[in-house]
Formats: C-alpha cells, sequence, structure tokens
C-alpha cells in the first residue's frame, strides 16, 4: 500500500516538474520572441509577436499589449513619414515659387531682421545667402529720408505699403522699384513678421515717361492745328496794313494808326505762340506742389486761343478756392487738355456750344476739376469703357482711344481719379479729383 502511496506521489511530482518546465520553456520563447521583436523595433521595423496560443492569461495579455503598441507605432510613424513628406512637398513649392517670384523678396521678424529670401534678393543686394540673412532691413534699403519715414511708420502701426514707388542705387546706377509690404502673425501671437517684396519697374518708369512724351507731343500737335488757324487772322491784319503803308497812299495819322494796330495784332501773335511754348516746356517729371486754380486757367487760356476759337466753342473757366496739389503741371497738363479737347470736339458744330471748367473742394480732403459741356454727352453704359485702352467713339482716325487711359493712369498715380457722371443731363460732365497737398502729405507722415 504504501509502495503504491510513494509511486503515485512521485509521478505527480514528475508531473508537476515537467509541467513547470514547459511553463518556463513557453514564457523564455514568448520573451525571446518579444526581446526580438523590440530589437527590430529600435533598427525601425514594426512588427507583432506571432507566438503559438498558449493558455497563460498574463502571457496573452502582454503578447496583445506589445502587438498593440508595434501597430499603434507603426500607424503612428507612417502618419509622421507622410507630414514629413507633405512638409518636404509644400517647402519645396514655396521655393519654386520663390525662385520664380520677378522680384525680390525677403522676411523679417519682429527686430526686422531678414530670415528668409529668394534669389533675385540676393542677386539685388550682392549678398550671400548667409551674409543676407541677420541684416537689418534698414541697413540694407539706402532710402531717402521720406520713404525711410513711410518704411518706419508702416511698421510702426503695421500698415501695408502697395505699390510704393522707391529709388534705389544699385551697381552705381539708380533705378525705380516697387515697394510692397504686409505682416503676419507668426505661430507665438506676440510676434509679427512681416513679408517685403521690391520689383524693379525702372523700364516701365521709361516706358511712361515716353508715353507721357507722346501724348503731349500728340496734344501739342492739335494745339498747333489750332494756332495756325488762330494766327490767320492777326497774321493777315499785319500784312494788310503794312501793305497800306507800303503804298504811301495814307496820311501821317492814318500810318501811325496802322503801325499801332500792326504792333497789337503781332503782341497777339506773340502772346499766341508763349502760351503753347510755355505749355511744351512744362516739366511733367518734376513732382512740386502747384496750386490747382493757375494750372487749369493757363491750360483754358492755351485752349481758348488754340482751339476754342478755332472750332467757335465759348469755353469759360470759374475759379474755386485756393486748393494746392501735389503733382507736376505736365502730367495736370496732360489731362486737362485731353478733357478740354474732348468736349470742345463733342460740341463743335452744335447750337451754341460751350465748355465749363470749375475748381471746387470736394470732401474736404479733395480738389476737384469739372469740365462739362452741352454736347450729345455720354451712354451711360459706355461711361466706364471709356477709360479702357484703345475705346473710343471717335470715327475712324480721328482718335487713339489712349487719352483718356493715359490720362487715368496719370491721375491714380498721383492719388486721385477721374469719373464720368452718368447722371449728368444736357452734355458730359468729368470729375477730376485730386488729394489735397496737406492730406497727402499728412497720409505719408500717418497723421
Amino acid at each position: 500500500m504504501q509502495l503504491h502511496v510513494g509511486i503515485l506521489l512521485a509521478g505527480m511530482l514528475v508531473a508537476a516538474l515537467t509541467a513547470l518546465f514547459y511553463v518556463h520553456l513557453a514564457y523564455r520563447k514568448v520573451m525571446r520572441a518579444m526581446h526580438e521583436g523590440i530589437l527590430r523595433a529600435q533598427e525601425g521595423t514594426l512588427r507583432p509577436v506571432s507566438v503559438s496560443r498558449f493558455p497563460d492569461r498574463f502571457l496573452r495579455h502582454l503578447v496583445a499589449d506589445h502587438n498593440l503598441l508595434m501597430s499603434s507605432l507603426s500607424s503612428t510613424f507612417a502618419e509622421m513619414e507622410e507630414c514629413q513628406y507633405q512638409v518636404i512637398c509644400e517647402r519645396n513649392r514655396n521655393e519654386a515659387i520663390l525662385r520664380s517670384l520677378p522680384g525680390a523678396l525677403v522676411c523679417v521678424d519682429g527686430e526686422l531682421r531678414i530670415n528668409l529670401s529668394n534669389h533675385e534678393a540676393e542677386e539685388l543686394f550682392g549678398l550671400s545667402h548667409d551674409i543676407l540673412h541677420g541684416q537689418n532691413l534698414f541697413d540694407l534699403f539706402a532710402l531717402d529720408e521720406s520713404s525711410r519715414e513711410i518704411l518706419r511708420d508702416a511698421f510702426l502701426y503695421e500698415r501695408p505699403i502697395v505699390n510704393k514707388e522707391i529709388l534705389l542705387h544699385v551697381g552705381g546706377e539708380a533705378r525705380y522699384f516697387a515697394l510692397n509690404l504686409s505682416f503676419f502673425r507668426s505661430d507665438n501671437l506676440n510676434e509679427t513678421g512681416a513679408v517685403v517684396s521690391i520689383l524693379d519697374i525702372s523700364e516701365y518708369k521709361h516706358l511712361q515717361e515716353h508715353i507721357y512724351t507722346m501724348e503731349k507731343l500728340a496734344a501739342m500737335g492739335q494745339l498747333a492745328a489750332g494756332v495756325a488757324h488762330e494766327l490767320n487772322t492777326p497774321l493777315g491784319n499785319i500784312i494788310g496794313y503794312a501793305q497800306l503803308i507800303d503804298d504811301a497812299r495814307v496820311g501821317t495819322d492814318q500810318v501811325e494808326r496802322y503801325t499801332q494796330i500792326i504792333s497789337h495784332e503781332a503782341r497777339r501773335c506773340a502772346r499766341i505762340v508763349e502760351d503753347l511754348l510755355n505749355y511744351a516746356r512744362r516739366d511733367h517729371c518734376q513732382m512740386e506742389i502747384c496750386e490747382l486754380n493757375t494750372v487749369v486757367k493757363d491750360v483754358v487760356d492755351t485752349i481758348i486761343f488754340c482751339q476754342g476759337k478755332r472750332y467757335e466753342v465759348d469755353v469759360s473757366f470759374d475759379p474755386g478756392p485756393e486748393l494746392p496739389v501735389k503733382a507736376s503741371p505736365g502730367q495736370l497738363d496732360i489731362v486737362l487738355v485731353n478733357l478740354l479737347l474732348n468736349a470742345i470736339q463733342a460740341t463743335a458744330g452744335g447750337q451754341n456750344p460751350r465748355v465749363v471748367v470749375s475748381v471746387r473742394t470736394q470732401g474736404g480732403h479733395q480738389a476737384a476739376v469739372v469740365v462739362e459741356d452741352n454736347g450729345p454727352g455720354v451712354a451711360p453704359e459706355l461711361c466706364r469703357r471709356i477709360f479702357d485702352p484703345f475705346f473710343t467713339t471717335k470715327e475712324v482716325g480721328k482718335g487713339t482711344g489712349l487719352g483718356l487711359a493715359i490720362s487715368q493712369s496719370i491721375v491714380t498715380k498721383l492719388g486721385g481719379s477721374i469719373q464720368c457722371d452718368s447722371a449728368f443731363q444736357g452734355g458730359a460732365r468729368f470729375v477730376l479729383t485730386l488729394p489735397h497737398a496737406q492730406s497727402r502729405e499728412s497720409m505719408n507722415h500717418g497723421g
């Protein structure tokens, strides 16, 4: 009996030891698989551990948690790679955009130091990428005091700048640039950055000056035709009275009277020619403060002698209060002559043709020149189109369609506008508006 019990106990002990040994081997196998999985994960390979089914709950949970971790890490890394790929693509796209920009572009931080630039900026300033970064914007831009003040106010009040013309000396040559400035907030909302772009417009400026000159020459051609017509009368009088004196058929008193008439008619010719020369000599490039009434009166007087009498159109001027504007008389001449010639040609041949030019204030901060005529007027649907280049309502060969387009461009550059009053009855009315010189100065100085 005791022998059987001993054999049974021995068998149970062997079975227990066998089971314990089996469990130990299983644990070692699972732990070895997990260890190898962790080593693979360190090398970048995230794979779940594959082991045969084991009844131990703790071991099952451990393997399941390990595989879940590997799966989560694999998904996270895949998303990170996708994000990294998108960031690289976006960076390459932005760099391609920067490289393709026709002008120089720099970004500055809150301390006005450059932290981003494109190739055009490096070429413009003659500095490498590494040297350009960290430069102060104001040290880089050698601006005149007026432009520096505008730029300082823009950064002080975070005021954008759009197409501000500046003059920079590049390679010893003075060139014109269009400056644009815009602001943005960084991730830290307390920090502000700015993007500064400058585009070389020197060729455009030269072309613009050329167009202005051509337009002025065209206007002078029309005025010259009026001058020739206007000179015919006094020259005819001079020739006639000179012939009477030459025939010696008049007395001394008549000779003296005829001589006075000849002198008067000669001065009249000189005045007509002088008006045309004064118009031609105006420098349209020089910006200055000019009194609007004076400029308008000079142009109206020239038009009266050159074109008004030729077409038998009554041209009158109604001056307003003293209104200084920041503009060059030559540029205003081109605009005013275009408006007046259009008005005269539109009314010529009509009944009691007349053109009225007046100067007045408008809106407290603007000066206005109003040109009214009693011609056929402008159809409301054409009021906007007449400022388009090459659009004209005149007969073929009598208009280029550029006069009003160039005039609008000039006035817009001066900060004003030209509008056709579509509601005006009994003819056409054009309103030219310009900012007062004081208001332009206060705007430029942030006042």
